[in-house]
């Protein structure tokens, strides 16, 4: 039954990381080559080149070690080979959590139309500065996984080398002040994503209410973009807050002890956010959504 249960989880996480890999592909093809095209390119289309290779690289590093796993099971017992895979995947994965953070934030202050000076600073300097920040998202990853990689042995993968040896995991005070370490860190990016998604939707719809109200308002372009941005903030807290909640077990101590069917719930949300968020990034992207529908029907 926990074999059955196992295998179906890893199942349907391969399949969202297979969909997951091609999505983000396209978003990151795409946007390369209308950068190359036009020779410019806005900070959202940055921040979105940047996230779909980033979420590429993690989703491909997760089927590989899936793949791996099913040629090779005694990889699973491998400490070096483990930690080496769950290093590389909390560096992308990191990375693409802080991507996703920087979006909202400048979906937030660039839509919004709050007159509070801190969003006036940001909506001034946001756009200018968002290389240095990309490059700054990317630091603090590497950080972090300094950070796992220096004080032993990440905890997600400890669950496998002692429960095929038979060995207690000993939760040692540096690896429980690196799980305090990276639960704030999560929080952080969950608390700012969260706000911004939430000031976000109140502002579109405060927008939206006073145009209805408004006898000469009609709906143009500029609305549409607004009411689509809209619809990927609510539609992404709803993939975010789940998807933070599994990743915030898999750090836990109390996590290797957990039955199976709660890891194997994790492992799907884990996986089914990055796939979701790419597609309603799509749905909702203008330029994305026409080049994909246009795929779809065998237009040139």
């Amino acid at each position: 039954m926990l074999q059955t249960l196992l295998f179906s989880a890893v199942t349907v996480s391969a399949t969202l990381s297979f969909a997951g890999l091609t999505v983000n592909l396209f978003i990151a093809v795409v946007n390369y080559k209308a950068w190359v095209k036009s020779h410019r390119n806005s900070s959202s289309d940055r921040i979105l080149f940047s996230l779909g290779i980033t979420r590429f690289l993690t989703l491909g590093l997760s089927l590989l070690y899936v793949i791996c796993f099913f040629i090779s099971p005694d990889i699973e017992r491998s400490v070096s080979s483990s930690a080496f895979f769950l290093l590389c995947w909390m560096f992308l994965d990191s990375n693409s959590l802080w991507f996703v953070t920087l979006l909202s934030v400048l979906y937030c202050v660039t839509i919004t139309n709050f007159q509070h000076s801190i969003f006036l600073l940001l909506k001034r300097n946001l756009s200018l500065k968002t290389p240095r920040l990309l490059l700054a998202c990317m630091l603090t990853s590497a950080f972090t996984t300094l950070l796992c990689a220096v004080f032993g042995q990440p905890l997600p993968f400890s669950e496998f080398v002692t429960g095929r040896n038979g060995t207690a995991f000993d939760v040692t005070e540096d690896v429980l002040s690196l799980v305090i370490s990276l639960v704030l860190i999560s929080s952080l990016q969950f608390i700012i994503n969260v706000t911004s998604a939430s000031l976000l939707i109140h502002s579109l719809r405060r927008h939206i209410q006073k145009m209805q109200r408004n006898a000469s308002g009609f709906w143009n372009p500029q609305t549409e973009a607004h009411v689509g941005a809209m619809k990927l903030m609510v539609y992404f807290l709803l993939l975010y807050i789940p998807y933070s909640v599994a990743t915030l077990f898999h750090y836990l101590p109390s996590f290797v002890g957990m039955d199976w069917g709660t890891r194997s719930m994790c492992m799907i949300i884990s996986t089914f956010y990055p796939v979701g968020h790419s597609v309603l990034i799509i749905l909702t992207h203008p330029k994305l959504k026409t080049k994909a529908k246009k795929i779809l029907c065998f237009n040139k």
